[in-house]
């Protein structure tokens, strides 16, 4: 099994302030993980460091086969083309159509053939079962809707992991067990690593799986 995720002996600044230290993680490809702690803790942190806004002060690690102690700022985007984003608060564009969306990711990403560009889009949509929104603008979607249209976006390029930064935050109980569902399909059906960022303790004693606690400087 491929190591997607490979963190050793690692302590992550905010620009001089140590706020986690001594970190070792490993996440394995199709692997499903949890990163659980308080508002505050450090975990939007690590994962700003795993895809690449934060330097390591110490340590060494590696995600997706990036280097992250040679990491230049030229090769960030391309290690962000092996990991999906999703955020809490979705960050769709809300004038354009939910395919629209996607074309605009694709050409950022690289992406160049008008008919694959499509294709691929409405693949993911279809993946993520809402293929048929795919005309809306995001406005006219539901919460849960929206949290599928951003992975399908996180998934466009294919990617290694999935970093997922308090998914369900901003949805009910029924929605957030849809999404989370999703999530635990896509790292069987498509290999897809996913860390998931949360505090709601429900959820995770819902849908068992690895959990990782942030809390005191440290990842244990």
């Amino acid at each position: 099994m491929e190591k997607i995720i490979d963190l050793n002996n690692v302590t992550i600044k905010q620009e001089t302030t140590v706020v986690l230290s001594n970190i070792t993680l490993h996440i394995q490809e199709a692997e499903f993980v949890y990163l659980m702690g308080k508002t505050g803790s450090g975990k939007s942190s690590l994962l700003k460091t795993i895809y690449g806004d934060i330097k390591l002060a110490e340590g060494e690690g590696t995600v997706a086969g990036y280097n992250l102690n040679t990491l230049r700022k030229i090769e960030i985007p391309f290690l962000r083309r092996k990991m999906g984003i999703v955020f809490q608060d979705f960050q769709l564009l809300m004038d354009r159509t939910v395919l629209q969306n996607l074309y605009f990711v694709l050409k950022a990403t690289g992406w160049k053939n008008r008919t694959e560009i499509h294709s691929r889009a409405m693949s993911v949509l279809q993946l993520v079962g809402i293929e048929q929104k795919a005309d809306q603008m995001p406005n006219r979607l539901s919460g849960g809707e929206q949290q599928r249209v951003c992975i399908a976006r996180a998934l466009l390029n294919d990617p290694k992991i999935i970093l997922a930064d308090e998914p369900t935050g901003n949805l009910d109980v029924e929605t957030s067990t849809e999404i989370l569902e999703l999530l635990i399909a896509l790292t069987k059906e498509e290999n897809t690593a996913v860390l998931m960022a949360t505090h709601d303790i429900q959820m995770v004693q819902k849908f068992p799986a690895r959990t990782l606690h942030v809390e005191n400087g440290k990842v244990q």
